[in-house]
């Protein structure tokens, strides 16, 4: 199988997410107007998106590895595109509802089965580098899609932001089925008897590493979602720009997560995991601090708050390939599994984001940038509290 075309479809199957979330945010206000709900409740949506998407990738894990990857990001994606289908043609907002929450359920197998795909192919060395470029190609799509939805929404309407979503899955679907084999080795086939199965989650949640791990790379990103997620605030009520200006905050913040995925890329063949993992939270950490001082002291504008995020951005992604790695070698044997709870951490931390804080602090920058302080302080205890043990598992792998 051509390696390359396997990087190529795990990164577009880890764009899918990020097209979700984003690409209907400058169509905030039509969609308001068109179902006649609140700012509150339409933001909701994306927190119900999350939460299915968390919860099931406990199932597309085990699936992965008990029916293989391919066939289970097969299903996934020609679920999530009928799903986008059905968020176009929703005559009324309880029926939108429904179909963002299945394109949440439907959406974890496609990313999951890549993730997997990737470590089962490459060396732990090499699926660190191939992970980082996955990453900064998944980078470009926070980026793209509230470009693409700016441009959706002003020359043709909302419900054409979920038709381009239909077609990306079925692009997809079509590289993953002519071009894409199996990679799962026969030996590592998983039971999924509920018995079995909730013996392996536990066995996960027990791990000594694992599962600070994985907390702690989900908390700085819910960190950064604080702005994902209430970007719509951001853009219209504080920065009093359109819904073609989205650019204005995506794309830095983006270039920021590019250049931070180079820049680990570049470092992993000098520097060792830790080294890598350490610097990234000083960085998230120092651009938190000097965010919060801007809002503290400066009246709302593009350069008092892009830049602090788009550090953040940097100082996430710089350190992200490698907590993923070291997280998924610590369950070698059930990579899918392991994939599995990475997304539920990850999503999950989101879709509690989405829904628990920023409905309370998107109203001021201040508290947003509070917000995202708090979540990173804790990751950084976190990843303090498990330091050593990394480190013993990164000598002997």
């Amino acid at each position: 199988m051509n390696k390359i075309l396997l990087i190529a479809f795990t990164a577009l199957a880890s764009m899918i997410a990020p097209f979700s979330i984003d690409t209907y945010l400058p169509s905030f206000p039509a969609i308001e107007d068109y179902y006649g709900v609140s700012r509150e409740m339409l933001s909701s949506s994306m927190g119900a998106y999350l939460g299915a998407f968390a919860i099931t990738t406990l199932l597309w894990g085990p699936f992965a590895d008990r029916f293989g990857r391919k066939s289970v990001a097969v299903v996934s994606l020609f679920g999530f595109g009928l799903a986008s289908v059905g968020c176009a043609l929703a005559p009324t907002f309880d029926g939108f509802m429904i179909f963002r929450v299945m394109q949440g359920i439907l959406a974890g197998g496609v990313i999951i089965g890549g993730r997997a795909m990737i470590r089962d192919v490459f060396p732990p060395k090499e699926a660190q580098k191939t992970m980082a470029i996955v990453m900064m190609v998944f980078a470009i799509a926070p980026a793209l899609a509230p470009i693409v939805g700016g441009y959706l929404e002003t020359h043709f309407d909302w419900q054409s932001i979920f038709y381009f979503l239909t077609i990306y899955a079925a692009f997809t679907l079509f590289i993953l089925l002519f071009f894409i084999k199996e990679t799962q080795h026969k030996e590592h086939v998983q039971s999924i008897q509920p018995k079995k199965l909730m013996s392996s989650y536990w066995h996960s949640i027990k791990h000594p590493i694992f599962l600070r791990l994985v907390v702690s790379q989900s908390l700085v990103f819910g960190g950064l979602f604080v702005y994902i997620a209430g970007s719509a605030s951001v853009m219209f009520d504080h920065l009093k720009l359109g819904p073609e200006d989205f650019w204005i905050q995506f794309v830095p913040m983006v270039g920021g997560m590019i250049l931070g995925s180079i820049t680990s890329h570049r470092m992993t063949d000098k520097y060792s995991p830790m080294h890598i993992a350490s610097a990234s939270f000083a960085v998230a950490g120092l651009a938190a601090i000097l965010g919060l001082t801007s809002d503290f002291l400066f009246e709302p504008s593009v350069f008092s708050v892009i830049p602090f995020i788009s550090l953040f951005a940097f100082g996430l992604s710089f350190g992200l390939p490698v907590l993923a790695t070291l997280a998924l070698d610590c369950l070698p044997e059930k990579r899918g599994m392991a994939a599995s709870v990475q997304s539920l951490m990850q999503m999950g931390t989101a879709a509690l984001v989405s829904i628990l804080v920023v409905p309370f602090v998107h109203d001021s920058l201040l508290l947003m940038a509070s917000s995202t302080l708090l979540l990173w302080l804790v990751a950084v205890i976190l990843w303090a509290s498990v330091y050593r043990k990394v480190e013993k598992l990164v000598e002997v792998r």
